[in-house]
């Protein structure tokens, strides 16, 4: 026997202080009655009867709360991805400071961000400078491989010095070559510097392998100092030449550019706020995926139904026990055991749902507005089957509407995870638009990218993408999208776009169109004709650079057209929250 959630177990220590306390107060009931001489004969509710059910009832329904486990309930998943190897640069010129905090460090970051995109595919790991090494084989433990890729800093004493971008590849697509995958790949992770002679034959021969190379570049092109370790003080020193002036070291963009371009990859720059490795992860999305094997998981059985079942009628028992006297005071009495007649059925329903019963409910509870209330149902549906990934994703949406933004991001995570590609295109449509109300574009770009690959045909998804590119091109510092974000397990999708208009600010009574006519600020309350007159006005002149205002402006118009577009056809976008 097992329990899922043991810490309730702790309301069994009510139920002696219960009955001390019950029992206690039914002594002095006895004596009080003898004190005033009341007549032997008087009916009444057996008492006594009434505090024992209510005991069994406190008692069984902490067992209940407490979730125990008898037997175990099999099911086999499989672990489909690609073999990716990352051959990382440790050289002395990652040390540079024109990243944050090192090229190296910067590294280090963006690829503990990419690993964390990539479940079930499986990974190696080549560290070099002028010689490679193998740090780690192909895995898909790659929580374990984020430690590693955290340490390689302390462990460049493991290769030599210098930088040679061949060797490094060359050792790579060993390691790749070892693996089972159908689709392989190389990520070379440098700033480009290259000591040896041997990139363009190194590619060559990966590519009639069947391997693709991608590549991230660390650093500037301005370029910074190299730093040399003081064996002394332990500190970063400027490197200086033979005339006293800074050794340089810059971003060797363009090499990299034409490695990944010949190895039939993409190049990424490590560069600015966001973590621009990642958008790497649609691309590793996008190839064949392999099935590396197949695993038997064993879940516990939920048998908490029959310790609320006993809970209910314990409960039941104890509030029809004082009626069955037929006296003036049955009712009186009656009535205080009926709040915990009304808990008790409301907690003997909950526990006696299904999975399929709790999530239906929790459909309609977020149907009519009560988020909080959704999202209890269907956290009690993850806990009874945590393999569904419905009550997760539908959660995320919940979560979405009460602006947890985190929240959402991880329930539709773990609704990914749970429900593969059966429900991929719209858990990474609903990432996106969470992502994009916690203001992440970088995030919700590439969620929507993934969501195409799930789903080309997805209109919306397009649209959203098409708007967070105007939004990001538009302005230096996009303005995060609204709480309205609506979640794709909405009824019904037409047109949901994170919108420009941040949460709890208030639109102006109205704007100024060019030709001076009172402009509505929401786009919704404008007729048809002046409608088309201000979207025209707002596309005039796009191929310049809008200022913010104006590619605000801009993007409330496209989403009521896309909007009112969509009430003239059925929507091309998903229906509803999934449901069973």
């Amino acid at each position: 026997m097992s329990s899922g959630a043991p810490g309730y177990l702790l309301l069994l220590s009510l139920v002696p202080l219960g009955a001390a306390c019950a029992f206690a107060g039914l002594a002095w009931r006895r004596r009080a009655r003898a004190r005033f001489s009341a007549p032997a004969g008087v009916p009444g509710a057996p008492a006594t009867a009434v505090t024992l059910l209510v005991l069994l009832a406190l008692a069984t329904a902490a067992f209940a709360a407490a979730r125990p486990q008898f037997g175990s309930h099999r099911s086999t998943t499989r672990q489909r991805g690609i073999d990716l190897v990352i051959a990382l640069d440790v050289s002395q010129s990652m040390l540079a400071g024109d990243a944050t905090p090192t090229r190296l460090g910067r590294a280090q970051q963006e690829m503990a961000a990419l690993l964390e995109r990539m479940p079930g595919d499986r990974v190696g790991l080549v560290i070099f400078a002028g010689t490679p090494f193998v740090r780690a084989p192909l895995t898909s433990d790659l929580r374990a491989l984020q430690q590693l890729v955290q340490g390689v800093d302390g462990e460049r004493g493991l290769v030599a010095p210098g930088s040679d971008l061949g060797a490094a590849i060359r050792t790579a697509q060993q390691l790749a070559a070892a693996g089972r995958a159908d689709t392989r790949a190389i990520l070379i992770v440098s700033d480009g510097e290259d000591h040896g002679a041997g990139v363009a034959p190194a590619v060559a021969a990966a590519r009639a392998a069947g391997i693709r190379i991608y590549t991230a570049g660390a650093g500037t092109t301005d370029g910074a100092p190299v730093r040399d370790l003081d064996p002394m003080t332990g500190l970063l020193r400027p490197r200086l030449d033979p005339t006293g002036a800074p050794v340089l070291t810059k971003l060797a963009a363009a090499a990299l550019t034409r490695i990944a371009e010949a190895g039939d990859g993409r190049y990424v720059e490590l560069s600015g706020d966001g973590r621009p490795l990642t958008s790497l992860a649609a691309d590793f999305a996008a190839l064949h995926p392999t099935t590396f094997g197949s695993a038997t998981i064993s879940t516990p059985v939920e048998r908490y139904q029959v310790f609320a079942a006993l809970a209910l009628f314990a409960v039941l028992a104890a509030t029809a026990l004082p009626l069955l006297p037929r006296d003036r005071d049955a009712w009186r009495r009656a009535a205080r055991v009926w709040p915990i007649a009304g808990a008790g059925l409301f907690a003997g329903a909950l526990c006696s749902a299904g999975v399929a019963t709790l999530n239906r409910r929790g459909n309609g509870e977020y149907a009519a507005g009560n988020y909080d209330a959704a999202i209890a149902l269907y956290r009690t549906a993850q806990a009874v089957d945590p393999t569904r990934a419905e009550p997760y994703y539908n959660a995320g949406n919940a979560y979405d509407r009460n602006g947890d933004y985190d929240a959402a991001i991880e329930q539709t995570t773990r609704a990914l995870q749970a429900g593969g590609d059966a429900i991929r295109a719209e858990a990474e449509y609903a990432l996106g638009n969470h992502s994009a109300a916690a203001g992440r574009l970088d995030d919700a770009r590439e969620a929507y990218r993934r969501a195409l690959l799930a789903d080309p045909g997805d209109a919306d998804a397009k649209h959203n993408l098409e708007a967070i590119d105007r939004l990001q091109q538009a302005s230096p510092t996009p303005t995060p999208p609204p709480r309205e974000t609506p979640p794709s397990g909405e009824p019904s999708r037409p047109g949901a776009t994170p919108g420009p208009q941040q949460a709890g600010t208030p639109n102006p009574t109205a704007q100024a169109s060019q030709d001076g006519t009172p402009q509505a600020s929401d786009p919704r309350d404008l007729p048809p004709d002046q409608f088309q007159r201000a979207l025209q006005e707002a596309l005039a002149g796009i191929e310049r650079r809008f200022t913010e205002e104006e590619a605000l402006r801009l993007l409330d118009l496209l989403d009521e057209a896309n909007r009112r577009a969509s009430e003239l056809q059925p929507s091309g976008g998903a229906s509803g929250q999934p449901d069973y």
